[in-house]
């Protein structure tokens, strides 16, 4: 039997942003059954897609010795095909076809960079299928809802401080796109976050009336946040793994920029909206502008303005 190994990122946004280049090589080549080599935060992303037998998720250890671990647990194998998104030593074991990162460009999206990485000369955008057992804990997690209302779904927190727009933007936002005369009238708010990223996202929680607000923050695998994004009529978030998430669902996206790379980490798609600092590369955070301290390089009324402009384009299409 012939056999892929797939060494992906120890980060959520970096091991979606793989997941189209993993498709591609399932539906190429479905002979070939495929190991995923990757962090343990983002292993669920793996582990249910066809054809993938194997997940081995890895903690970081000093001087690197994890990989070594990992070849002993692969075994004596003569890979297929070896495509290693983090240029580790298991890029060095016995192949056929190898492909070994060798770094990016700023000025490609990973779309794009990651298809090239094996040979593929078209953008390969991220992409999860959660399976209907997902669907169903997704539907237990938000519950009934007679009225049936749109779903707004949040994600106000980010890896670095500085990529976070305020929390206080984020639940004007949702009052506003919820309102009676909003794109999303009487949606409930779905407000996502890491575990440790309390501080951020649950005043946004705890700033909506209880029958509106589905706190999620930490009480998910990221699996799970995929299959409940599925349910998302529209998306708003930082630079972030959950953003590349809601992209990689295929549900309107928008995305909020400011230190970040957009044009190698920016949503991709035409149901993706990217709204950028000003001046861009400026953080986000009230303040962050240093030649005007007390400005907002990103302000609430123009995220509104853009998003809504968007989701009636898209929802229009």
């Amino acid at each position: 039997m012939k056999r892929t190994l797939f060494v992906a990122s120890n980060r959520l946004g970096d091991a979606v942003l793989t997941t189209g280049v993993l498709h591609y090589l399932r539906e190429t080549e479905p002979d070939a059954a495929i190991t995923v080599v990757c962090g343990t935060i983002p292993k669920s992303l793996f582990e249910d897609i066809p054809g993938v037998e194997r997940v081995i998720g890895i903690e970081k250890r000093r001087f690197s010795l994890h990989w070594p671990e990992v070849a002993l647990k692969l075994g004596p194998v003569f890979w297929h095909r070896i495509v290693d998104f983090r240029a580790s030593l298991l890029g060095f074991l016995p192949a056929r076809h190898r492909h070994i990162w060798r770094g990016g460009n700023d000025t490609v999206h990973k779309a794009v960079a990651n298809a090239a990485l094996i040979g593929v000369d078209h953008p390969l955008p991220p992409r999860l299928i959660p399976t209907a057992e997902q669907r169903a804990r997704a539907a237990r997690w938000l519950g009934d809802d007679p009225g049936e209302r749109p779903l707004l779904a949040l994600a106000p927190t980010a890896n670095f401080y500085q990529k976070q727009w305020p929390h206080e933007n984020y639940l004007e936002l949702a009052k506003r796109l919820t309102a009676a005369d909003g794109i999303l009238p009487g949606a409930r708010v779905a407000v996502f976050g890491a575990p440790g990223e309390e501080a951020q996202a649950l005043p946004v929680v705890a700033g909506l009336p209880a029958s509106q607000a589905i706190n999620l923050v930490g009480k998910t695998s990221p699996m799970e946040a995929a299959a409940l994004l599925t349910r998302a009529a529209l998306f708003v978030g930082n630079d972030s793994g959950l953003m590349h998430t809601a992209v990689a669902v295929g549900i309107p996206t928008v995305a909020l920029f400011g230190i970040g790379k957009p044009a190698v980490y920016g949503p991709w798609g035409e149901k993706s909206l990217c709204l950028e600092s000003t001046p861009k590369g400026t953080p986000i955070i009230r303040g962050g502008n240093p030649a005007d301290p007390s400005g907002d390089p990103l302000p609430l009324d123009r995220v509104l303005a853009e998003t809504e402009a968007f989701y009636r384009r898209i929802t229009a299409a």
